[in-house]
């Protein structure tokens, strides 16, 4: 094995390519030491246990996939916004999935596991309602009190999250739901 230090991000980015290429389930500390080309040992130096280090992935992945500043893109409509994060999640293909399917949850710790998800998804939430509210194209009058806004929004989110879980691409349904409901 070689002796260079390794980073926890570059630990992070070859765990999280492993997940891309379809390698997910099969990720171990050996696994991801030996793409690291360091000892096995190495890797508890950042992650105590192998949960800490599949959090962690799940972390990446998550802020890939989610945390982005959406309402700072400008000029682009509540549709086309989601239409982004429809495409930023279909290239994870493959094996990614299923690998978050399993491990957003099923990581030793559950509830720890679930703050992480709803960490991003909170912000991908906030950012999304932000951008719905900004766009004049959006028809005011469709918001009601049994009709909110952020209920909305909430709904969006958790469609396309799944999509993501199972593997699926209802994308075309997604945006023709949207283009009828708010843009009429």
């Amino acid at each position: 094995m070689n002796t260079v230090v390794t980073s926890r991000e570059e630990i992070l980015r070859a765990a999280g390519e492993m997940v891309k290429e379809g390698k997910g389930e099969r990720i171990s500390m050996r696994g991801i030491a030996g793409a690291c080309g360091i000892a096995v040992g190495s890797l508890y130096n950042y992650f105590p246990t192998k949960n800490d280090l599949m959090i962690a992935v799940v972390v990446e992945l998550w802020k890939e996939l989610f945390f982005v500043p959406l309402s700072k893109i400008e000029g682009e409509s509540f549709l086309e916004v989601v239409e982004c994060i429809g495409k930023r999640i279909g290239r994870f293909g493959g094996g990614s999935q299923g690998f978050l399917a399993e491990h957003a949850f099923v990581v030793g710790d559950k509830e720890k596991g679930h703050q992480v998800m709803e960490e991003y998804l909170g912000h991908m939430r906030r950012e999304l309602l932000t951008v719905l509210l900004g766009d004049e194209a959006v028809r005011r009058e469709v918001w009601d009190e049994g009709f909110l806004a952020e209920d909305f929004v909430g709904f969006v989110v958790d469609f396309m999250v799944e999509d993501l879980m199972r593997g699926t691409d209802r994308s075309v349904f997604l945006r023709e739901l949207i283009l009828r409901v708010v843009y009429g």
